[in-house]
């Protein structure tokens, strides 16, 4: 009787087991894939081949330009996943609405319709900011603040230059940005948010020069706080950076004609 038990058990956890892989096969065979240098591109069997190479070729190029840019590439590889619906794309990256062209979370950059994005005039932009995203992952691991990161981000996808000024926008701390990101991160309720991101990155651009400022993000190493990498890499400390940025911002939060 006791090895009877014993064999029911195996066997149901054999099936378990079988019903597993063939899960697991099922999800892979979906998608067919490219890989490039720094990509492991998968996109659904729906799309045409064509198609997705030239995704492909534009985000490898993206990848080498952000990565030149910083001065570091990530550790492993970005896994980037095109779908064939928008749908699709809603239910595995997890959105409600389909704003977004893309997004990048949890090691995937996922992106809706090549098409989709094209018609809405939004495919370069979409995957560049994303993937820059994506990038910058190695740095938010080793200490960089998610509003310095998400500040890089906005300010080299350059849509703030098209931009009006928030009205009345009150940010007088860095925990402040973080605040109203983590508060409004989907358009169009963020655009405010991604001027004043943007304009983030422009005074450190403006105060530090270009190089320093983006050669600050290579400087976080898992090891120094936040206020230590100021204080060595800039030369200021974290309450006078943050102090000076605040004076700047507030020069930036009234409408301005175009």
């Amino acid at each position: 009787m006791e090895e009877s038990r014993h064999m029911g058990y195996r066997l149901v956890a054999l099936i378990w087991v079988v019903l597993a892989l063939n899960c697991t096969a099922g999800a892979q065979e979906l998608y067919r894939t490219i890989q490039t240098p720094g990509l492991t591109i998968r996109y659904m069997n729906d799309i045409e081949e064509l198609e997705a190479r030239n995704a492909a070729d534009f985000l490898q190029t993206e990848y080498e330009s952000i990565v030149k840019e910083l001065g570091f590439s990530p550790k492993d590889r970005i896994e980037v996943r095109i779908y064939d619906t928008v749908g699709r794309f809603l239910t595995e990256s997890g959105l409600k609405k389909p704003w977004r062209g893309a997004l990048y979370s949890r090691n995937v950059l996922h992106s809706q319709p090549i098409q989709a994005l094209i018609t809405r005039g939004i495919y370069e932009k979409s995957l560049s900011y994303e993937l820059s995203r994506a990038v910058l992952n190695t740095a938010r691991e080793k200490g960089c603040p998610v509003w310095l990161s998400e500040a890089y981000v906005s300010y080299r996808s350059g849509g703030f230059r098209e931009m009006s000024a928030p009205v009345g926008a009150r940010l007088s701390s860095f925990s402040d940005l973080t605040q109203d990101f983590q508060q409004h991160q989907d358009p169009p309720q963020r655009d405010d948010v991604q001027y004043m991101l943007a304009q983030t990155m422009n005074f450190f651009v403006i105060r530090y020069g270009e190089a320093k400022a983006i050669g600050l993000f290579k400087e976080f190493d898992g090891s120094r706080s936040v206020g230590a990498v100021f204080a060595e890499y800039l030369g200021s400390g974290y309450e006078t950076v943050e102090k000076e940025w605040a004076t700047y911002i507030a020069t930036h939060s009234k409408s301005f004609k175009r």
